[in-house]
């Protein structure tokens, strides 16, 4: 549908799970994208239009490198989805300040820099879309997730302020809320888990099913489009109906 025809994105953390089917979706719509992750992607081929940029989103020299690199080669910036992201699966008790410090540099810090990056060339551009990926778990709590859970509150709090701040430069922020996402993130938090969890897990889905990486790829394709030229400074809560409703024993 060439949704995105002639818009340049980055996407972080775009190498796998959510980030790579946003980031194929993006260009699959028309947009020329950048990606980046500390690691570099599996070796299948990337589809045209597609580029990948070695960096470290919770470092201000890498992510001025991504930049960089975009302007060069596209010359502007229209769309950022800060999607990079960490997990310690402890309790505050149990959790280093190495190991706080190491989350919050990429799931909160690295938005923090992504997101200061992007003003100049949006501006540039009349106006642009920021996307951050967020949680259900910043305003409600998974157990034995705290570092997690305060990162993704920090970045819901940090996303309404660069949308008060910035609309005035016809820039919008919002944030996708994903709950349970079939990811290599998720698959490694059941390992940990018991074997009835993932039952119990989908069980609390109203749908009846976890979410897949295109479930937010597609939202955060409208939100990236002009069809969504009025919407900042929100929480988009994607998440199958979970938060939806209180506990209940079955």
């Amino acid at each position: 549908m060439n949704r995105l025809e002639g818009k340049v994105a980055i996407v972080t953390g775009g190498t796998r799970g959510i980030g790579r089917a946003i980031a194929d979706r993006f260009v699959r719509e028309g947009a020329r994208v950048v990606t980046s992750a500390r690691n570099a992607p599996p070796g299948e081929g990337a589809p045209d239009g597609l580029d990948f940029v070695r960096g470290d989103a919770g470092r201000e020299a890498d992510v001025r490198s991504i930049f960089e690199h975009t302007l060069g080669r596209h010359g502007r910036l229209d769309v950022l989805v800060n999607n990079a992201g960490v997990l310690i699966e402890k309790s505050i008790e149990h959790t280093s300040e190495a190991e706080w410090d190491a989350l919050m540099a990429v799931n909160l810090k690295g938005v923090f820099l992504c997101c200061r990056e992007a003003l100049a060339p949006m501006r540039a551009a009349g106006g642009g879309s920021i996307i951050n990926i967020g949680s259900y778990d910043g305003f409600v709590a998974d157990p034995d997730l705290a570092a997690y859970c305060a990162s993704k509150g920090g970045v819901h709090a940090l996303s309404r302020a660069v949308a008060v701040d910035h609309g005035k430069d016809g820039i919008r922020c919002n944030v996708i809320c994903p709950g349970w996402i079939r990811t290599e993130m998720m698959d490694a938090y059941l390992r940990s888990q018991n074997p009835e969890a993932e039952d119990a897990i989908v069980g609390q889905h109203l749908l009846g099913r976890l979410g897949r990486p295109e479930d937010i790829a597609n939202l955060a394709l409208w939100l990236a489009s002009d069809e969504s030229a009025f919407a900042t400074g929100q929480l988009y809560v994607h998440d199958g109906g979970l938060t939806a409703h209180a506990p209940y024993a079955t």
